[in-house]
């Protein structure tokens, strides 16, 4: 009998002993490539109690705000207070604005509500919501919130006048990226307001990333106003902005000067007339150079005159990449650029360090017959290897 239980107690042991254990790391990096797929992120917190930090972690890291669920968000964050500090991303989403108790509920009961709580917000996206007088409460939430945030969206969004957006824009101090799109106000003309310049004369040297579409020129004139220096090392304007709007975007390009080192462009005009200003000379660092949505067409035949002239204005040594966004139907429409003039800017000393050359293009043409076309007229850049060609 007591062999036995010698028997038993060795096996017990050796049982014990011989459990494997998955280290804590390697759990957290399975549920790191879990991130996006939150139906496994729920079931991994009802698997293993060990399990249930890293999956929520993923679970409210990005919040998406509608009408349809704010008042499920805001009753979890009152009830679950451990909760509010996972959520590092909050996007307002107004689409929605007829669902439930409709959009005036939602953002002036809710948004006000849930934004103290959030205390470690890094991400804030606004779309597609009315900040004007009759949601005085979810602009001062926005405004006097979110001391951490880094990134600040907003896009088709209308204010009740421009130094709400600039008093938005100005009240988080650790702000490194801040991308502004389809933005109105009531009062249609900073003149108005000329005070807001020096209501609001400070950005924060934290500002890394510039991003705008669709957005009046007025918040370039003031973002250049009153700055002498914004260490700013990506603009990416992604609109179509014409010849003789030009000049706001030398200016802003002019005050970030040698920080920066990538910008992109979409010009709408396509016209012989060159632009007269200068806009790249002073962006000394500059290491990659975009030229987005270059319309080819036959009723503006080699009308790409101010595109030579951007390239011949670049003084940095460190570009590496220039990349041209096409969209055409036809593989003659390319003869409307001048592809040989650009060649002989492009293979000057100023540009020796340069590694690629990217033709992207949308449209009908085929990408053989498209690359073709291009190689022909810029044989030089061929030879040298930097032609890179992508068709979507």
């Amino acid at each position: 009998m007591s062999s036995l239980k010698n028997v038993n107690t060795e096996y017990d042991t050796s049982f014990r002993s011989t459990k494997y254990i998955h280290p804590g790391e390697l759990i957290d990096q399975v549920i790191d490539h879990l991130h996006d797929d939150p139906p496994s992120l729920r079931a991994c917190c009802i698997t293993c109690r060990a399990w249930v930090p890293s999956a929520r972690f993923h679970i409210f890291h990005d919040i998406v705000l509608s009408a349809e669920h704010a008042d499920a968000l805001a009753v979890l964050l009152e009830t679950s207070p451990h909760i509010s500090p996972l959520v590092r991303s909050l996007t307002i989403n107004g689409h929605l604005d007829k669902m439930h108790k409709g959009l005036d509920y939602y953002l002036e009961a809710v948004i006000p509500a849930i934004a103290p709580k959030l205390t470690r917000l890094k991400t804030l996206r606004v779309e597609r919501v009315t900040l004007a007088k009759q949601h005085p409460k979810v602009l001062s939430a926005l405004i006097h919130n979110f001391s951490t945030l880094q990134e600040l969206h907003i896009s088709v969004v209308l204010f009740n006048r421009f130094r709400d957006l600039a008093a938005l824009i100005v009240a988080h101090p650790f702000l490194e990226c801040l991308d502004l799109g389809a933005i109105l106000w009531n009062f249609k003309s900073v003149t108005a307001e000329s005070h807001v310049f020096q209501e609001y004369p400070a950005l924060h040297s934290r500002l890394r990333c510039i991003k705008w579409h669709s957005i009046s020129l007025s918040v370039i004139d003031w973002l250049s106003a009153y700055y002498h220096v914004l260490p700013v090392h990506t603009v990416t304007q992604i609109s179509y902005i014409s010849i003789h709007e030009l000049p706001q975007m030398a200016r802003l390009l002019q005050l970030i000067g040698s920080s920066l080192e990538h910008v992109a462009f979409s010009i709408s005009q396509r016209s012989p007339e060159k632009p007269k200003m200068d806009v790249l000379s002073s962006n000394t660092g500059l290491r990659t150079l975009t030229f987005n949505s270059i319309l080819l067409s036959l009723e503006y035949p080699r009308t790409y005159a101010w595109l030579p002239v951007l390239l011949s204005q670049v003084t940095s040594h460190y570009i590496e990449e220039i990349s041209f966004g096409l969209n055409w139907y036809q593989v003659k429409l390319i003869e409307t650029v001048d592809l040989k003039l650009v060649q002989d800017i492009i293979t000057k000393p100023v540009f020796s360090g340069l590694k690629r050359v990217i033709f992207q293009w949308y449209g009908g043409v085929d990408p053989v017959e498209g690359s073709q076309a291009i190689r022909a007229q810029m044989d030089q850049l061929n030879r040298m290897g930097l032609l890179v060609f992508r068709h979507e």
